[in-house]
């Protein structure tokens, strides 16, 4: 008799178990589900562009002539009395080995500008304009979410496509876009291509606007 209680005690015992460990996965998926609907994960970027536009005929980078002698990096490079570029690099005599290009300089010309450098000892040394398409940018972060910038890609009629850090980000100054930030894009694409659309993409956000 005293088995047979005992056997029925394990039984009843082995099923208020079975209901316990039933009750608590029932408990703990409808905290999962509440814990989601509470606490969602970031919601997708939101950007919009302020405005956008492309000079066909803009600078977008200044070729080495002549080398010339007696120069010094940081020798001016002129489009008349406005600074376009500077020296950075000249060899033992003072020859031209390298000079860049001012983000001033990147404005849209008629024809291609007569350039000068302004040197206290540099002589015969001659420099010349390299224009192309050059696309400027105002972007948005309308979200709440931050977005990082080696995330966001770039598009051009949706054929030339660079990461938005390969491109001349001006401010703000950082690896990504805050909520309420606003970010200017400089593409200097090279290429005298018109170009119509300008597309960014991050993640699942794209955002697309024509350029003038």
């Amino acid at each position: 008799m005293s088995a047979s209680t005992g056997i029925g005690g394990l039984v009843v015992g082995m099923a208020m178990l079975a209901v316990f460990v039933i009750f608590v996965g029932t408990l703990d998926a409808r905290l999962a589900t509440h814990l989601d609907v509470t606490e969602p994960g970031e919601p997708p970027p939101q950007m919009s562009f302020v405005d956008a536009n492309v000079d066909t005929n803009g600078l977008v980078d200044i070729s080495i002539t002549t080398n010339g002698s007696g120069y010094v990096a940081g020798d001016q490079i002129l489009d008349g009395t406005t600074v376009v570029g500077s020296v950075t690099e000249v060899d033992a005599s003072g020859g031209l080995v390298a000079v860049s290009v001012a983000m001033e300089g990147n404005r849209d010309f008629t024809s291609s500008p007569t350039l000068t450098i302004s040197s206290v000892g540099g002589s015969t040394g001659a420099v010349s304009a390299v224009l192309g398409s050059v696309v400027h940018a105002n972007v948005t972060n309308l979200g709440s979410t931050v977005v990082p910038l080696n995330e966001v890609w770039a598009f051009l009629d949706g054929e030339n496509v660079e990461r938005v850090p390969d491109l001349i980000v001006a401010e703000p100054i950082g690896n990504n876009l805050y909520s309420g930030e606003t970010m200017w894009v400089m593409w200097l694409e090279g290429s005298t291509t018109a170009w119509e659309r300008l597309a960014l993409s991050v993640g699942e956000t794209t955002v697309v606007t024509e350029l003038v």
